[in-house]
């Protein structure tokens, strides 16, 4: 057992460092990132200097923060710095020095100007050993590259506790998994500390970079998730102490981040880990509360990632109310709901939401409650909470809204209850939320729910809508026990007598009927002030059966912008007449507006339609048993209707059959599950319109009585549409009757096109100001109405294009807008001659010179249009075919022209044309686009032939035509393509002669995709290919590009071997042109990929025949380079024993026929020379032989193969033999070869020992 002097001085002897110690100096000296142990322990400081010096220097031009080194780390004293000569005091200082530098640095880690200068670091000042925490951890955000490999590998063998895990990482040259790394920091205390105080020390000197901030935040994040999943082991108590340990632990990172306002990006991590631990644990209130107000401290920049951190905070509170200045922050936030709308698709924003409202309630009373108001309502109408959460706002507004609660009053004079009243009509009243608010009053307490009905029925629509609460008007509050002098007061304001009306459903405008509507709002609670209102004289109700003046004041009132109250006393109203009174004219002008109350969202009104549907069956049923002669009955309203302009006249009208079976068999089955569900009546009468009124009926005369009675019906309820003045109603019933294109021969946009030529013609100003009347989405209608065009009619298209052409104004942009979505949406389903039309068409449109707005905005949407839809092949052709001819020299094929005729265009015009169409070709092509090949390869002509004309780079227009032919050729074969189309000459020419990496990459993809398709083609221009990748791509170190060689490599040179060998004898002589472009780009291949690159280069052409060729061009480019002849070790052994030493035999033979006086093979491979020379470059390879030949695996593998006896045995002796014989005759014959005595010795001597 060891004294504790000994494990003293053992310790002593690890941790100090021998200055006599040579070895070890020489072993510490060759640490490096950049070159191989042994290359780096021959460098000296001056050498290693200048090369580090200038990495630097390309550093400093990117990042001027990095002068500040110039002074200590980079300055021409540090060759002198030597650590182990320094004090303690000066290494601390140094210290803090090189962990700045290495933290400005860590974002450009991957550049290599910044690898060298960490090198200076390494071999100068030992980072690795003196700053070992800091140099990994600059390290490990890139530990799936080979340089994080490089720099582990250079770690002293005692190091930090934090980095251990690393140990197997560096014995098996492996990078380390993503996983490895989170599993440690969650379970290494020494690491995760580290890892934190690093990122904070980063930020603190405003050094931070993304690539650090975002995997430390990640790794941190999934780290804490795994010690909080831990933590849930064990008992409770346990637990809870746990959970506590691992918030504590995460504090004070949490703390200094989130109030670093100048790094966002660290403050997002913040963010994430806040996320985690409000998930996974219980926090304290007041923890949560600081949380939330220090994530919304200037966060600008981050309001997004904020949001949802905050989403997840209150989601964990007990209180529903915001912390004060979160809730200011909150509130001045722009476009705050439509934020949270995209957040609702993936986290709880309800209890968020809720605060927010409560939030704003609280405040009211004081400057800006209309503001805070508007607020409110749009909160709550983005339909952002459940129902739950809807009622308990609804709850806190009503004693607002009451009176219960007073308000104080705001010195503005705004007046906050009357605005409160409005804001819950019109949210009760809203299609998005209405029927929510209602299912939540329905689950209120007794009393509550009465104060809420109570407050809805009798508080009066406000003229100018809901938007009013931008103003203080004063609002009718009128008591559910409006006296009857009141009521008198009330009705004696209304006029006597109307103005020549005979329909409130007229065209021209109404002087009495807002009159008439304030006064039914405010008396529809009494049924003795509803019975006095409806016999007032103004109305006639006596002459209901002969005009229609009566019913069309309630059918206009139940379809207006109304308290859903009164819109149901309406209908209620008319019910009432029908039960008493007898029916005695055909009332069937009512139907359509009973379709869209049956429709209404809201369930009263939907109720109350059900009473007047049933109410009118039991009439209808009554007047036809009464009369027989049923040709005889009146229609009401016919010709009147809709005042006496035209519109009445054009009015469809049904037989007395037709409207007594609409009533009783297409909507009484019904009346149940429409009294439930909005959404069944639009259902049940397409089904109806297109498969018929009842499906057990069978027989040819059954059919063509369904037949026709379904278009009756469709005829009259287009032609209602159309000529009515509800413009409700028309936004209710058309997505319905769009869903049925034809109803026996009759096509809905025949019936329709009417309504939507004069829209047109009316312009959209009119529209827009006629929605925004009766509070209709005007962009959702205007979509309504372009959806009346067909795809399948030529005029209905015609209509389309002239809806976008004609349409001259900027104001009315909006419907063209709504035009093109129409034809993007029906596109796939238009016949091909209109979607060539419509293709040339939108061509120009997109190339119009003119700058006025309207054709700016033609122009996007056409072009959008173009890359949305699917194009057809003759579509694209045509498009192809309009690309112009840049330089118009020289002979010309019909097609070009034709181009060249059809076009004045100077070459700027020619080239913003031809881009135009190939952005649009390459967003469309696929597969079966094949026909386009020969096309994009004339236009890939024309460009070059443009390049070398005007000397500018099309790289862009490149780029789109080999990205179209790829995306064409993707799955085509020989058998489809036409050889003829193919350009490859085109295509070498745009590969050699473009600068751009990213059109190079692509063109020697579509080189590849050939190779494989046409391999007769390529084959002829496949050598200046080769020749290009050996100048270029090779020399790349991404991925990318590497995929790009392996890929063209695999296409084209196992088809380029089938040629050679089947054209020509002497095959090596086409293939050391090969061999030569790539022995020239070995320097440039990057070292990890080098021994694969050739490898694969090897076993495509035949590594028994050709290797030694390769082998032979290698040493005489680079004689006497080391590198190259450690890899040409390396590759040959990467072959079995056979292979290796029928390589030697080749290898030996070839520097035989070198001193002959007429060589042969070697000519191919070797520069032709002077015979001294040919003697020199002789004594060079045979030099060269012995390391080539008596590497230790190849002894091994012969070893090996004439142990075993196998049968390889014989052939290998007789290669030995002959090898040994060549070798001997070189030493005989060559005097000048005599004097490399010592090769041609060791060599036979190898040879002897193999055999």
């Amino acid at each position: 057992m060891a004294t504790s002097l000994a494990s003293q001085l053992a310790k002593i002897r690890v941790e100090s460092t021998n200055a006599l110690d040579l070895k070890a100096q020489k072993k510490a000296h060759s640490k490096s990132l950049l070159f191989d142990a042994h290359h780096a322990a021959t460098q000296d400081f001056d050498t290693l200097f200048q090369l580090c010096h200038e990495g630097y220097q390309e550093l400093c031009q990117l990042d001027p923060r990095f002068e500040a080194f110039a002074g200590n780390l980079f300055s021409e004293q540090s060759k002198q710095e030597d650590r182990t000569q320094m004090t303690a005091a000066q290494n601390k200082s140094l210290d803090n020095v090189l962990d700045g530098f290495m933290s400005l640095v860590v974002g450009r880690l991957l550049l290599k100007p910044a690898v060298k200068a960490m090198e200076w670091l390494v071999r100068r000042f030992s980072v690795h050993q003196y700053n070992t925490t800091s140099f990994v951890l600059t390290f490990l955000p890139y530990h799936t590259s080979p340089l994080f490999l490089t720099a582990i590998a250079l770690l002293p063998e005692h190091r930090p506790a934090a980095f251990k895990f690393l140990q197997p990482y560096i014995q098996s040259s492996i990078n380390p998994p993503r996983h490895t790394i989170v599993h440690t920091t969650a379970h290494n205390r020494d690491l995760f500390s580290a890892f934190n105080l690093y990122t904070l020390n980063v930020c603190r000197r405003g050094q931070q970079c993304s690539a650090l901030l975002s995997f430390w935040s990640s790794v941190v994040s999934e780290a804490i998730a795994l010690m909080l999943d831990r933590s849930r082991l064990g008992r409770l108590e346990l637990q809870r102490q746990n959970q506590q340990d691992v918030v504590m632990r995460v504090m004070p990172t949490l703390a200094e981040g989130l109030s670093m306002e100048y790094v966002p990006d660290l403050r997002v991590g913040c963010f994430m880990i806040l996320t985690v631990l409000s998930s996974k644990t219980k926090l304290s209130e007041d923890f949560l509360k600081t949380a939330m107000d220090l994530v919304v401290t200037g966060w600008e920049s981050i309001i997004h990632a904020g949001l949802i951190c905050l989403v997840v905070l209150s989601q964990q509170r007990h209180e529903v109310i915001l912390p004060k200045k979160t809730f200011k922050a909150l509130v001045v936030t722009k476009q705050l709901s439509d934020d949270l709308i995209l957040l609702k698709r993936h986290y709880k924003v309800e209890k968020l939401v809720l605060g927010l409202v409560l939030g704003s309630l609280e405040r009211l009373g004081t400057r800006g409650d209309a503001e805070r108001l508007r607020f409110v309502r749009e909160l709550i109408e983005a339909d952002l909470m459940q129902s739950s959460f809807i009622a308990a706002a609804v709850t806190q507004m009503l004693p607002l809204a009451n009176g219960t609660r007073l308000l104080p009053s705001p010195k503005d004079g705004f007046d906050s209850q009357s605005a409160i009243v409005d804001l819950l009509r019109y949210l009760a009243d809203s299609p998005t939320v209405g029927s929510t608010i209602h299912l939540s009053i329905e689950n209120m307490d007794v009393e509550t729910r009465q104060q809420a009905l109570k407050l809805f029925d009798i508080h009066r629509r406000p003229i100018g809508g809901p938007n009013n609460l931008e103003t203080n008007e004063e609002m009718l509050d009128v008591d559910q026990g409006l006296s009857s002098t009141q009521f008198e007061e009330l009705v004696d304001r209304i006029p006597s007598r109307t103005a020549f009306e005979v329909s409130f459903l007229s065209h021209s405008k109404s002087y009495i009927f807002e009159s008439l509507a304030d006064a039914f709002i405010a008396a529809h609670h009494s049924t003795d002030h509803l019975d006095a209102f409806s016999d007032l004289p103004l109305l006639r109700k006596s002459l209901a059966m002969s005009e229609p003046l009566y019913f069309s004041f309630f059918v206009r009132l139940w379809c207006g912008h109304y308290p859903t109250s009164a819109r149901a006393a309406a209908i209620r109203k008319v019910s009432q007449y029908f039960q008493t009174e007898k029916l005695s004219v055909d009332v069937q002008l009512l139907f359509p507006y009973i379709l869209y109350a049956l429709a209404d969202p809201a369930v009263p009104i939907r109720r109350a339609a059900v009473e007047l549907v049933m109410a009118l069956s039991s009439s209808y049923k009554a007047m036809g048993s009464q009369n027989d002669n049923h040709s005889r009955f009146t229609i009401l309203g016919k010709g009147q209707i809709y005042g006496q302009a035209f519109q009445s006249k054009e009015v469809a009208w049904l037989p007395w059959g037709t409207a007594v079976a609409f009533i009783q068999v297409w909507l009484v089955p019904d009346l149940e599950e429409i009294r439930v569900d909005s959404g069944q009546l639009p259902r049940c009468l397409v089904d109806r319109l297109q498969a018929g009124v009842d499906r057990k009926e069978v027989g040819n005369h059954a059919r063509k009585e369904k037949a026709s009675l379904r278009s009756s019906v469709m005829t009259w309820l287009c032609s209602h549409v159309v000529n009515t003045s509800v413009l409700p109603l028309k936004e209710r019933l058309l997505p319905m009757l769009n869903r049925v294109p034809k109803v026996g021969q009759t096509s809905t946009f025949a019936l329709l096109k009417p309504l939507l030529t004069t829209t047109l013609a009316q312009g959209y100003m009119a529209l827009q100001e006629g929605c925004e009347k009766e509070h209709i989405e005007t962009s959702a209608y205007t979509d309504h109405l372009m959806e009346i065009v067909s795809p399948r009619d030529h005029e209905s298209i015609k209509l389309l294009q002239d809806c976008i052409s004609e349409t001259k104004e900027a104001a009315d942009s909006p419907m063209r807008i709504a035009a093109f979505r129409r034809l993007r949406r029906i596109w796939a389903l238009l016949k091909p001659q209109n979607q060539m039309s419509l293709g040339k068409f939108m061509l120009d449109l997109t190339l119009m010179n003119s700058l006025s707005d309207q054709d700016r905005i033609n122009q996007m949407e056409a072009l959008e249009t173009l890359r949305t839809v699917k194009l057809p092949t003759d579509v694209l052709q045509s498009l192809v075919d309009e690309c112009p001819a840049m330089v118009h020299d020289g002979p010309q094929n019909t097609a070009k022209r034709r181009r060249t005729a059809s076009t004045s265009q100077n070459p700027g015009d020619a080239i913003r044309k031809t881009s135009t169409i190939l952005d649009i070709v390459e967003a469309s092509v696929t597969e079966a686009d094949l026909p386009l090949v020969g096309g994009l390869f004339k236009i890939l002509t024309d460009i070059q032939g443009y390049k070398g004309h005007s000397g500018l780079e099309l790289h862009y227009l490149e780029l789109l035509v080999v990205n179209s032919i790829i995306s064409i050729l993707k799955s085509s074969t020989t058998a489809q393509l036409n050889k003829s189309d193919v350009r490859a000459d085109v295509l070498v020419d745009c590969i050699r002669n473009s600068s751009n990496p990213q059109v190079q990459q692509q063109a020697l993809l579509l080189v590849s995709i050939l190779a494989s398709i046409v391999p007769d083609v390529i084959i002829h221009n496949v050598m200046p290919i080769f020749t290009f990748m050996n100048s270029g791509i090779m020399k790349r170190n991404d991925d990318y590009s590497a995929h790009i060689v392996k890929q063209t490599m695999d296409s084209v040179i196992p088809r380029l071997m089938d040629s050679l060998r089947r054209r020509s004898k002497d095959t090596l002589a086409a293939v050391s042109e090969l061999l030569l472009s790539f022995a020239a780009a070995f320097e440039h291949v990057p070292a990890r990929k080098r021994l694969g690159l050739f490898q694969s280069l090897m076993d495509m052409i035949g590594a028994d025949e050709f290797l030694f060729a390769l082998l032979i061009l290698l040493q005489d480019k680079f004689p006497n380079n080391k590198r190259v002849l450690q890899f040409s070790v390396d590759l040959l052994n990467c072959y079995e024993a056979q292979t290796q030493f029928q390589t030697v035999e080749l290898y030996v033979a070839t520097i035989v026929d070198l001193l002959n006086p007429k060589p042969t093979i070697s000519a191919h491979l070797i520069t032709a020379k002077s015979a001294s020379n040919n003697q020199e470059t002789a004594v060079n390879l045979l030099s060269q032989l012995t390391a080539l030949y008596g590497d230790s695996r190849l002894l091994s593998k012969s070893s090996q193969v004439f142990a075993q006896k196998q049968h390889q045995v014989q052939s290998l002796r007789s290669i030995l033999s002959r090898v040994m014989d060549q070798i001997m005759s070189l030493s005989r014959q060559h005097a000048k070869v005599k004097e490399s005595k010592a090769s041609i010795s060791e060599s036979a001597n190898l040879t002897n020992s193999k055999k």
